[in-house]
């Protein structure tokens, strides 16, 4: 189980491998998140760190084929930092970017937040709750060497595997 020690030691090697733009094999194994909410947790510290805020959020492996490809048991949220959001029309490279795509997606603006709850949302409580939907593209990179093998609970920690956004 991981202390807060070992949660913001994970998160401060990932944080900087962000901003350095460098790659692991994996993280230290003291370190390294065993379950979701291990993951969650180090992703939390490094928002925690990170000097800009968050602007939204993305889901990672929402297709089941999504989920097969890099070995995970269902989708990956992860947080989209104020830095990391381009205007429309930016250019954005792929320079070092391991994962080398550029993904359409779809950006919900939500009119009032769903706040965390015991029982799920339905259908249309979230419909009722999005204000626009707005096309848009996201650059998705890893901190790891091989993101297909990395796990849930590496890529949870990785910010499920979140760079650039437009």
């Amino acid at each position: 189980m991981m202390t807060n020690e070992t949660t913001s030691r994970a998160a401060a090697i990932l944080h900087d491998l962000w901003n350095f733009r460098g790659r692991c094999a994996a993280l230290p194994e003291a370190v390294r998140p065993a379950t979701r909410a291990e993951g969650y947790a180090v992703q939390g510290a490094i928002a925690a760190r990170h000097p800009y805020p968050v602007l939204g959020w993305k889901i990672a492996a929402t297709s089941v084929d999504g989920q097969r490809h890099i070995g995970v048991d269902g989708p990956l949220a992860g947080r989209l930092f104020a830095d990391r959001v381009m205007q429309n029309g930016a250019e954005v490279t792929l320079n070092n970017n391991l994962m080398l795509v550029a993904e359409i997606e779809f950006a919900f603006r939500f009119a009032r937040p769903l706040l965390p709850r015991a029982t799920p949302y339905s259908v249309d409580e979230v419909l009722d709750a999005v204000a626009c939907v707005h096309p848009s593209i996201e650059v998705p990179d890893s901190r790891y060497d091989d993101f297909v093998t990395a796990g849930a609970p590496q890529l949870i920690a990785d910010n499920a595997c979140a760079n650039l956004f437009v």
